[in-house]
């Protein structure tokens, strides 16, 4: 089943009026003994080149590739006997094909090399190269590889022509490799590579899991996204490591994005599209999703700020930044709930001192943002990741032992401090349930229970 196949057949679906804990309402597969797919892994892409604009003066670049091959390392969270591709060219002004695509099992100590016995070719339609028109996306075929969650694939690509990848996810912990001129898809090490950030196309690995296994998407922006984290280390990946170790089936994917917006309504700063445009791609129509958890609003309310600032503008008043936010988050929850996910909202850590983006105003916002989120907003249950990350002696930063110097951005022991904070009971698992974390729960219709 394709992926659009898959959000088609939740549209409409509401969440069970039961309690906050088990499992949500969700389709499952189409037909009776259908393969369960589960989304494994993901990445948030956005449009290449990124615009330069008073926010993002100079913004990354990624190169281009002619005629070279990528590779990508990609940790899986779901286990299963088979898995697939999906390739995304939906932000490419042209159709891109690719001469070959390979998976294979990286090797031990060797950064992006892989196990020469292990590489298995991946086919289209049954075909080894795949042509994806602009604006396009496509499924591998099936490839019967067997993984476990925490592990490991190698994805390879050959691009014979000229390409720049108009659909990238940059991320400065993790690179990929980018041969020299030629097909080094089926090799083990690819020589002298270089090492560019994010991934290029590809977006999602698929695995065919058991019935019972189900994603939780994780959207939001650099916070999500684990910038400044150590690799491994953004709350996302390690709320993953615990629902791994209390055995719960849930895999964990990440549709975070560096300076994404919620809703972008006082400006497009080339940090992605906002979420409540790409939530159909990045979280409705993942397969197996059946949670979301959402954070996100500090850049609607910073970008603005520093934009202004820049420009020698007013700064915007605090209504005028939290109101977009609220209006956004809601319909993003009204949204998730129709398509049966069900939806954790978190409310916004502190950013008082960061460069530029901090404002009265702004704090006067995010307060506002966060009464609205722990008393009002339509979500199941709220994760106080402000409660968690907050200085007790200054409530507008963070608290130092958990920042990462910038006044923004967790440091590694605040992701943990995230991630040990959300109550697996949530996901319908028993173990480690911190519920002091979690404010005031809402029924799937915004009733309180």
């Amino acid at each position: 089943m394709t992926a659009a196949g898959s959000r088609t057949s939740r549209v409409g679906l509401l969440l069970a009026l039961a309690g906050v804990l088990g499992a949500p309402a969700h389709a499952g597969p189409s037909l009776a003994g259908a393969p369960h797919w589960v989304a494994a892994w993901a990445a948030a892409p956005l449009r290449a080149p990124m615009i330069a604009n008073p926010v993002l003066r100079v913004p990354p670049r990624n190169p281009e590739v002619d005629g070279r091959t990528l590779r990508m390392v990609v940790r899986l969270d779901a286990s299963g006997a088979r898995l697939r591709l999906h390739l995304d060219n939906r932000y490419g002004d042209r159709p891109l094909h690719l001469g070959a695509v390979t998976v294979a099992r990286p090797a031990a100590g060797a950064p992006l090399a892989v196990v020469s016995s292990s590489l298995a070719s991946v086919a289209f339609a049954g075909a080894r190269e795949v042509t994806i028109p602009a604006g396009g996306a496509i499924d591998s075929d099936p490839l019967a590889m067997r993984v476990r969650a925490g592990e490991a694939i190698a994805v390879s690509l050959f691009v014979p022509a000229a390409a720049v990848a108009s659909t990238w996810h940059p991320d400065a912990r993790y690179g990929q490799a980018l041969s020299a001129v030629g097909d080094f898809s089926q090799v083990a090490r690819i020589p002298h590579p270089t090492i560019a950030p994010g991934s290029d196309w590809l977006t999602r690995v698929d695995v065919q899991a058991p019935g019972a296994t189900g994603a939780i998407v994780t959207l939001g922006d650099s916070i999500t996204n684990g910038f400044r984290a150590s690799p491994g280390g953004s709350y996302p990946e390690r709320l993953a490591g615990r629902l791994r170790a209390a055995r719960c089936g849930q895999a964990v994917v990440n549709a975070g994005i560096d300076g994404n917006q919620v809703a972008a309504a006082r400006g497009d700063f080339s940090q992605g599209a906002s979420m409540v445009s790409r939530l159909a791609s990045d979280v409705l129509d993942v397969p197996g999703a059946r949670y979301l958890m959402l954070l996100g609003g500090i850049n609607d309310i910073g970008e603005p700020t520093m934009a202004a600032r820049a420009t020698g503008q007013p700064l915007p008043e605090a209504r005028a930044l939290a109101a977009p936010v609220v209006a956004g988050l809601e319909r993003i929850a009204r949204s998730a709930h129709q398509c049966g996910l069900r939806v954790y909202g978190a409310t916004l850590p502190p950013f008082g001192g960061t460069d530029r983006a901090y404002s009265e105003q702004g704090e006067a916002a995010r307060k506002t943002v966060n009464a609205w989120i722990r008393t009002r907003a339509p979500f199941d249950a709220v994760i106080d990741f402000d409660a968690v990350l907050r200085d007790p002696a200054q409530p507008s930063r963070l608290r130092p032992s958990l920042e990462s110097g910038d006044h923004i951005h967790p440091n590694d022991a605040g992701y943990r401090a995230m991630a040990q904070s959300v109550p697996l009971a949530l996901f319908g698992c028993s173990a480690g349930t911190p519920a002091a974390a979690v404010r005031r729960p809402f029924s799937s219709s915004g009733v309180r229970p």
